[in-house]
């Protein structure tokens, strides 16, 4: 059975279980199983938002009907200062559920402030609304992307010292021979990277570009020179091509760094960046720190 098909039958099945549960007053699919904008492809999974009432005693009920669905490899439970249960469930086959379990007076206050969770934002279906509340839920904004706010001089300042900081760093690891530690730095780095690359898609584009999340289709969203550059930052676990692929990471930063810059108004710290690029370069071509 391919995952639309669980999924098609998995929506019958619990709409028709949760019927005869009175505890079970709502169900929302969200994510991009109800997205009309980049609907969800093959590889997609399914997100569920179950609502109950506030005097449930046991939520287990609900995860349990979704353990007993249909053979399991793994779920794993993570829990939100809410209150909310958020599980992710990986059935067999690798067809994938986050079912998660909130009370229904979250509904009620999103009505209230007619505020939707991130989640819902680029579209939701109701699956079952015993009480009519899902119905007043403010509708998903999937013709336009959500707000950007572009950083202060403050954020932007502070994101490139610490790139730059985490470059010296994971070259310094390298030269140590420390390949994992350098993997590990790198996400921290690759990650300072996405949120450039955010930015400098805003500042290039404005409101009309949506940067999704994670970096999904990221290749809507960057121009080719960029994307181009994007390909070599990511280094095997060697020493030489972890040289390669920071020093790629510290060009395109760099780059996206200055363009965002003038683009925002804002000044950069380019003797900065120019000398610590240079002190990079010089221990990827064999230079030694200095000893005491």
């Amino acid at each position: 059975m391919n995952s639309q098909t669980f999924y098609g039958k998995l929506k019958g099945d619990l709409l028709q279980w949760a019927m005869s549960h009175a505890d079970v007053r709502a169900i929302l699919i969200v994510g991009s199983q109800a997205r009309k904008v980049k609907p969800a492809d093959a590889y997609a999974d399914l997100d569920l938002d179950v609502f109950i009432t506030e005097t449930s005693k046991n939520s287990d009920v609900f995860i349990n009907w979704m353990r007993e669905y249909a053979p399991v490899w793994t779920i794993m439970l993570e829990e939100w200062e809410d209150g909310t249960k958020n599980w992710l469930i990986l059935y067999q086959g690798g067809i994938k559920v986050d079912f998660s379990i909130a009370q229904v007076g979250a509904l009620q206050q999103m009505i209230e402030k007619q505020d939707l969770w991130d989640d819902m934002v680029r579209g939701y279906e109701i699956l079952l609304d015993k009480d009519g509340l899902a119905a007043q839920l403010p509708p998903p904004k999937t013709f336009e992307p959500p707000a950007h706010v572009p950083p202060t001089r403050e954020q932007f300042a502070k994101r490139i010292e610490s790139y730059f900081y985490g470059a010296v760093y994971v070259a310094k690891q390298i030269k140590r021979g420390n390949l994992w530690k350098v993997k590990w730095a790198d996400q921290i780095q690759q990650t300072m990277l996405l949120e450039m690359l955010e930015w400098h898609a805003h500042a290039a584009h404005g409101a009309s570009i949506d940067t999704y999340y994670r970096g999904d289709f990221m290749r809507d969203w960057v121009n080719d020179a960029t994307w181009r550059e994007i390909h070599g930052v990511f280094a095997q676990f060697d020493a030489e091509d972890s040289w390669r692929a920071v020093l790629a990471s510290i060009k395109l930063f760099s780059r996206l760094t200055q363009e965002t810059a003038n683009q925002l108004g804002y000044a950069y710290p380019v003797n900065m960046m120019d000398e610590v690029t240079a002190y990079i370069r010089a221990l990827a071509s064999g230079a030694s720190l200095p000893q005491d």
